[in-house]
């Protein structure tokens, strides 16, 4: 069999939601928080086979080169960004502590519900207005504007990481100057009171994604993730350099050394409807393609190529893969396939899916 079915146990982070993927799957909340769920063969949290054989799919494939989850968040997750390919060779030689693999990890999320998260530095003069404003209010942050003007998103970076800690209670204080980003920064502050990462928060695009809509993390790209559930893919790697809005290890020296200080105009990714149902979001990862399925009695996806191999998972409804190799499988809300070793497969049913290939 090249068509497999997958299942897994969720991840119990704290930053967890306690229903939306109890909702996904259609079971009960268990009172705890479920977090993520993994389709893949990273052997932290390998995918089970639902057939008669069972088992882990690490033992029935060669490792994946990337992974997929859905991932669930109630509260903020970490400040952090991941290193490029080359770094992380450099450092896990090095045996830095923190780099688990010499891999990088570019990922993408897809909304499945609405999905808030900070993703990217804005625009210098968005954050300039905002920094006279805290100035005018508190003059302990001139210097933070004076390290914007003279070293630019570095600068100000480096500052936000480094400032002390009452100057994040100081922040709270002065947040009615900064509009809705002050509202946010209060919002953030609830679960990560007195932390330095809401200064590096306030330095950030605030994007609300719709169901369907996509942000692509690459190499160097700074990032929080706040609410909602969405699939996630990513190359198979660990690395991740924390700032802070976490308990978890931080290194902020490590994480200026692999940011990228670029302005981000546009978070979203950019996707192209290859036919009618088969959208593709334009991700530049080698690791991995990713696209979603919308099948419906108008839409049959026919004798679709097969890259190489392929995870899918449903979101809504029911969509059914059938391969090359006279192999099908339905999958329902919540459910998972791997597949491969087939030119072709083709998706029917009436329903949602989200496909990662590579």
């Amino acid at each position: 069999m090249t068509l497999l079915k997958l299942t897994n146990s969720p991840k119990r982070y704290a930053w967890g939601s306690l229903d939306l993927i109890p909702q996904l799957l259609g079971t009960k909340p268990d009172g705890e928080p479920q977090a993520e769920l993994w389709f893949g063969t990273h052997p932290s949290s390998p995918a089970e086979v639902l057939d008669e054989d069972g088992g882990k799919l690490s033992d029935r494939i060669e490792p994946l080169g990337f992974l997929v989850k859905f991932l669930a968040a109630s509260a903020p997750l970490s400040i952090q960004a991941h290193p490029s390919r080359e770094h992380a060779s450099m450092r896990f030689g090095e045996g830095y502590p923190g780099y688990s693999d010499p891999n990088h990890k570019p990922e993408a999320i897809v909304a499945v519900s609405e999905f808030e998260a900070l993703c990217g530095y804005r625009s210098v003069a968005m954050i300039q207005q905002d920094l006279e404003a805290l100035s005018e209010a508190d003059a302990a942050f001139s210097p933070w504007l004076t390290a914007l003007a003279s070293e630019g998103l570095r600068g100000a970076t480096s500052w936000a990481l480094e400032a002390a800690n009452d100057h994040a209670e100081r922040l709270l204080a002065a947040a009615s100057s900064l509009g809705d980003r002050g509202q946010l920064l209060t919002k953030i502050a609830q679960e990560h009171p007195g932390d330095v990462g809401l200064l590096v928060a306030l330095l950030m695009n605030h994007v609300v994604l719709k169901p369907g809509q996509a942000l692509y993390l690459p190499a160097g790209n700074i990032h929080v993730y706040l609410s909602g559930l969405g699939v996630e893919v990513m190359a198979a790697s660990d690395n991740v350099l924390r700032g802070g809005l976490t308990k978890k290890p931080i290194d902020r020296p490590e994480l200026m050394q692999i940011l990228d200080f670029s302005e981000l105009e546009s978070p979203l990714v950019d996707t192209f409807e290859l036919t009618s149902g088969l959208t593709e979001y334009r991700v530049s990862a080698e690791d991995f393609s990713l696209y979603r399925l919308e099948p419906s009695g108008a839409n049959m996806l026919i004798d679709v190529a097969l890259k190489g191999r392929a995870i899918a998972v449903c979101v809504a409804g029911e969509i059914v893969i059938s391969t090359s190799k006279e192999e099908s499988l339905s999958l329902r809300q919540g459910e998972a396939a791997y597949f491969a070793d087939a030119a072709y497969f083709s998706v029917l049913g009436s329903g949602t899916g989200y496909l990662a290939m590579g």
